[in-house]
């Protein structure tokens, strides 16, 4: 079987003619969607971490704490303090560890992956600034792909529901 890409799901003809295609067909073109999810899901996380030490970084320049004040913070700052949504209403990745293989258009998944935090004490607050930017940028890209993700995921799952319901006992 061919790899999906991130760009095949994404495209409205992925769900054309759900109707036609059989059970086995719609399974594995969600799986392909909750893999695909996955990923974008964890380099989301990582984003969101980064953005988090950036952001720290930048109070600790503010209030002229040290390097050392920060690395002690890490374990605080990576906990995070975000609530998350209600068990009923989480979406659990079968795949907990992606295959890490997805790349983004603009190249930004390399954005978490970065020798910036290894450099932040000589990054000059411009440079810490333009990082966290384009680390924002890149969150909200994620976000939004997710999103279109899960309306794909839910449509092939609900006509896949459909289905089963409709089957004869």
């Amino acid at each position: 079987m061919t790899p999906v890409t991130l760009d095949d799901v994404l495209a409205p003809e992925y769900l054309a003619n759900l109707g036609t295609q059989s059970d086995t067909s719609l399974s594995d073109m969600a799986e392909a969607g909750r893999a695909l999810e996955t990923e974008v899901s964890y380099l989301r996380r990582l984003a969101q971490g980064r953005i988090d030490i950036l952001v720290a970084e930048q109070d600790r320049r503010s209030t002229g704490g040290s390097i050392g004040d920060l690395i002690a913070a890490l374990p605080k700052i990576l906990a995070g303090n975000e609530t998350r949504p209600p068990a009923t209403t989480a979406r659990v990745p079968v795949q907990l560890a992606p295959e890490g293989n997805l790349k983004w258009h603009d190249g930004l998944e390399a954005l978490v992956s970065d020798d910036t935090l290894a450099n932040l004490p000589v990054l000059s607050d411009t440079d810490l600034a333009a990082a966290l930017s384009r680390l924002r940028e890149f969150e909200g890209e994620l976000s939004g792909t997710r999103r279109k993700l899960h309306g794909v995921i839910d449509a092939l799952e609900l006509e896949l529901a459909t289905r089963q319901q409709a089957a004869p006992s």
